[in-house]
Formats: structure tokens, sequence, C-alpha cells
């Protein structure tokens, strides 16, 4: 029987261009749709700073091109596969850009809540004059985790300083589109779930513990009236310099700790003193902080924005407070060990459970406004070490094109009952605190006074 030649290289059929829509929702990219309300939207906030003056024509032409790389932020959700909710290539895929003069409010004619069935997620606002340039950028948490964001304004940074005199600057890494179908994998393996025998573990014992949790909600000193909100995006910041970072540093490690676990502890015991004037029945409450857990592996940067986070919380009675000495041991070995099972975490499991298996238990369970934290806490770090391409550099400060970057800010979501969310960021060596709380019932003035105890417990 004759053999079959193989087909010679010159006439090979060309390879099929990857088809990625619709893509089905991953589990947690589910849990921020269905936690999605208008008075708490799950979108957070990302606000770069610039020293020169910024070019209108090419950042609009950098943002989109920079979407080419990110689809799931020119995507919406609609019914796609089997009915379900799916994400969809937009037919809108260019975000809202929004321009003013420095010292504009930021307005929404619709609010903050971003609809993901009828606009992409993600707006950008920017507010300049011939010396400086703010950059405001909100982000739907269905779509990328803070990495995420990062990683394509990144890219949206590289794609302004080609347009404006950047030269030298090295080509961006390859983002293989079917690499986003690999997402789910990254957020949630159900083989860590299992157990010896290789059945799953239950999801009803994590389910059930969430629906027992009694965690404090802080509150402003004097209640705001009805349908009071603050100016977007009332973020109150303060910054420690390089030399009280650095003894900063030292004065944790001389307790054991690292950076992070002395400014988690300081977090607990500052909530724990904004709420000591409740009742007695709310000092019953446990303190809690959530903390987003990055999931992803060096390999998995090849990703591009999408979600790869895990949620944890950590609770403690207030009384746990009360010996300073032990609660920081309990706590700096819980830290430890959620770092080392970060893609063991009950709370994604309870999620992929609801997720594949009980999506209406899920949202209904939701719909309770259930207070899961008190605060949440996202160490960021130096977010420019999550671009996917590297800038020169002038005296600590990126260089994009004829701008400077001199400051980065922003802050997470925030669900209902948890009124107050935190970032900390480490960009020109300075330890920055950023913190929001809920702009429906918080003052600029109450949010500073809660980031005046904070960083008043960190000093101490």
């Amino acid at each position: 029987m004759e053999e079959l030649a193989a087909t010679p290289p010159d006439i090979q059929p060309e390879k099929k261009k990857l088809r990625l829509f619709p893509l089905h929702m991953t589990a947690f990219e589910h849990y921020m749709f269905v936690d999605d309300r208008p008075l708490h939207p799950m979108t957070f906030v990302v606000q770069f700073q610039f020293a020169g003056s910024i070019n209108r024509d090419s950042f609009q032409a950098a943002v989109e091109a920079s979407l080419e790389r990110h689809p799931l932020l020119a995507a919406t959700i609609g019914p796609g596969k089997g009915g379900k909710d799916c994400w969809k290539k937009a037919r809108n895929p260019m975000p809202l850009i929004d321009w003013g003069s420095l010292g504009d409010p930021i307005e929404f004619p619709g609010g903050e809540f971003i609809d993901l069935r009828q606009e992409i997620g993600l707006r950008i606002f920017v507010r300049h004059d011939d010396e400086v340039a703010i950059v405001t950028t909100q982000f739907h948490h269905a779509v990328c985790d803070g990495i995420g964001s990062y990683q394509y304004l990144g890219d949206l940074f590289y794609e302004y300083a080609i347009r404006n005199g950047a030269t030298e600057l090295p080509p961006p890494i390859d983002l293989p589109r079917k690499r986003l179908k690999e997402r789910g994998r990254i957020s949630y393996d159900m083989n860590n779930f299992r157990k010896p025998d290789g059945k799953l573990m239950s999801t009803w014992n994590e389910a059930l513990k969430f629906l027992k949790m009694t965690n404090v909600t802080l509150k402003p000193e004097v209640k705001k009236p009805t349908g009071f909100r603050a100016t977007f995006p009332c973020i109150q910041s303060f910054e420690f310099d390089k030399d009280e970072y650095k003894g900063l540093r030292h004065a944790a490690q001389s307790k054991g700790q690292i950076i992070n676990d002395l400014l988690v502890e300081k977090l607990f015991v500052t909530l724990s003193q904004w709420e000591d004037k409740s009742s007695w029945f709310r000092q019953r409450r446990h303190v809690c902080v959530m903390m987003p857990m990055n999931l992803r592996e060096p390999a998995d940067n090849e990703v591009s924005a999408c979600n790869a986070v895990s949620q944890s919380f950590v609770r403690y009675k207030r009384s746990a407070f009360k010996d300073r000495q032990q609660f920081r041991n309990t706590l700096g070995n819980e830290l430890l060990q959620l770092k080392h099972d970060r893609t063991r975490i009950p709370f994604m499991h309870m999620l992929a459970g609801g997720h594949y298996f009980y999506p209406k238990t899920l949202k209904f369970s939701l719909d309770f406004k259930k207070c899961l934290a008190t605060a949440i806490l996202s160490n960021t770090g130096d977010p420019t070490k999550q671009f996917l391409m590297s800038f020169p550099k002038e005296k600590g400060l990126l260089r994009c094109g004829n701008l400077l970057m001199t400051d980065v800010s922003g802050v997470p979501p925030m669900r209902p009952g948890t009124n107050a969310t935190i970032s900390i960021f480490t960009y020109r060596r300075v330890l920055k605190i950023c913190i929001r709380c809920n702009p429906n019932q918080f003052k600029a003035e109450d949010t500073k006074q809660l980031l005046d105890l904070y960083v008043k417990n960190i000093r101490s």
C-alpha cells in the first residue's frame, strides 16, 4: 500500500484563528458578577499621577491598542453556551474616556455601577493641565483582579510611550489568547480539595460557616442622611517616607514579623478601637479582615488581564487583642499558613460548588447582604512590578514617553457590611496607605479619622 506523502510546508493548511468568545465565566468571575449592586458595585479604583503634559490623541490611541491584548476588558456578559451567561465580544469595545481639567470632579450620570450586560468593565477618567496628569481607572472585578489591571495599564502606558518619544523600549511579551481559557485552572483546581479517598470535600460546611458569621460592621460617628454619597473616588492617603518605612521594617523584624504581618496586626487593633463604644452585643462579634491572595505562578504572566485570585478571611474576637504578644504570634502563624495554603482556601471551594452545582443557591445566599468582613486589606506592593514590560527610570520614577510617573493609589471594592477597604503601596520606596470607606455613609473627614487612627497604631 502506497504511503501517503506529507503535505509540503509551502501548502500547509492555514491554522484557524482561535475563537475565544463566547467564553464561560469562572467561579470567581461569577461570584463577582452576582454579588454586584448599584450601591455596592464590585468595582475597584486604580489611579496613577504623572508629571508632564499628556497627549490626548496618543492616549486614546494607546487605550485602543492595549485592549487588543486583553480581551476580557473588551467584553460584556450575555447568554451564550448552553444558555448560560458568558463573556461575549462587546459591540462597543472602547471604554468611556472622560477628560477634564485638573480639579474637575469625576461624576457618573448613571452612578458608579457598571452593568456588564451593557458596557465593558473599564472606565477611564483623565484630569490634567500642562504640567500634571491624573489617570483614574475603574475596573469591574468580574473582569480582572488588581494584578490584571496593572498588567493592562502597563500595556496602556507602553503604547502611549512609544507614541511620545520613547525609544529602545523592549517589546512586550506575547499573551497567547488560548492561555486565557486556562485562567479558571489558575484560580481553582478541584484536586486541591480532595480527601485521601479521592472524594471531594463538602462545600456545605464552609457555606454554613459563612452564614453563621457575626462580624463587626464599622459605622461613622455621625449617621449621614439618606441619599448621601461622598465624591468619587474619595480615597484618603498617608505616606511613610523612606526612612520611616525602613524603621517600620526593622521594628517588625525585632518582633519576629514581616512588614505585612505588622500592618495586618495594627489594622485589627485599629478596627477594634474604632468600635470601643459599641454595645455589649456588638463587642461579642468578630473583627474580620479579608485579604486577597494572588494565585499566579511565574508561567501565568503569559495570561492576559483576568482574575487569578482567592480571598482569605482572618477573624478574631476582640478579646484576642488583650494579650498583644500572644495575638501577634497567633496571627503570624495564621498568615504564614494562609500563604502556604493559598491554592486550598476553602472559600474558593465553596464558590466553585455554588457556581457549578448550586448557582441559584449562591445568588440567593449573597442577596442576604451579610457582612463577610469588617475591612479589606490588599498589600499591593509596587504595582509597576506587575507591568509586563520594563520602563526606564529617572531618580526612581518610571518614564513613560513624555510623562514621568510620580504616584499611584487605589482601593479594592467593598460589599454590604464591609465599610472600609485599604490598599498598601510601595512605589518610590515609600509605604503608602490608601483607604476608602463606604461612600453612602462616610464623609471624607470620617475616613480621614479612621486613617489617622491606623497610622497612629502603626507608628506605636
